[in-house]
């Protein structure tokens, strides 16, 4: 399947779950996400502020930042690129791009964290104490990723090769196989 019908399928799928029962599936996800050891461990989160056919992250955001994570959202920024702000309070998130709520927390610069994600131990390079919880609309086994299409996390990630990502994603999200290109940055795990 091509990327176009396969995010017309996903659409589709999603459109035979409920509210309930997707509202049920969003706090199993919180929770697995909560309870992993890369994010306990984490002193900061890369996540997203949810669209409505995304998994709802809007809450563990908020959970996250009580429990003293640095969250950092991400902001449209020259219609081409993600930059990356400190999440404080829904009440500073304002409209941006595509409608999404963006948070006006202070930038950290993706310079800055790719040298935070890459530290010298025993001569091999490791992700520091940060993680990446990264939206798709459809993932497989192997960590590919259907995005929307306009590659904007694709070329994030790529400047920060030593992140520790983790694609999210309602279990009928995951497929077999998800069409790639060498562009396309794979997810070095899936929740669902």
């Amino acid at each position: 399947m091509d990327k176009k019908s396969l995010r017309q399928y996903i659409k589709e799928e999603k459109r035979r779950h409920g509210d309930a029962e997707l509202r049920l599936l969003d706090e199993c996800l919180h929770r697995k996400v909560m309870e992993h050891p890369r994010v306990q461990a984490a002193g900061t989160v890369l996540l997203y502020w949810s669209l409505p056919d995304e998994v709802s992250t809007h809450t563990l955001v908020e959970t996250l930042a009580a429990a003293g994570k640095n969250v950092l959202l991400p902001r449209v920024k020259d219609g081409t690129e993600l930059s990356l702000h400190r999440f404080t309070t829904v009440r500073d998130m304002l409209r941006g791009a595509y409608g999404i709520l963006e948070p006006q927390g202070e930038e950290v610069s993706v310079e800055a964290l790719a040298a935070l994600t890459q530290h010298k131990t025993d001569g091999t390079e490791e992700a520091a104490d940060m993680v990446g919880i990264i939206p798709g609309m459809a993932f497989d086994a192997a960590g590919h990723r259907l995005g929307r299409g306009k590659g904007y996390y694709d070329r994030l990630l790529a400047k920060l090769p030593q992140l520790h990502t983790i694609g999210l994603c309602y279990p009928f999200q995951l497929t077999g196989s998800v069409p790639s290109t060498g562009t396309d940055v794979a997810m070095d795990e899936v929740i669902c």
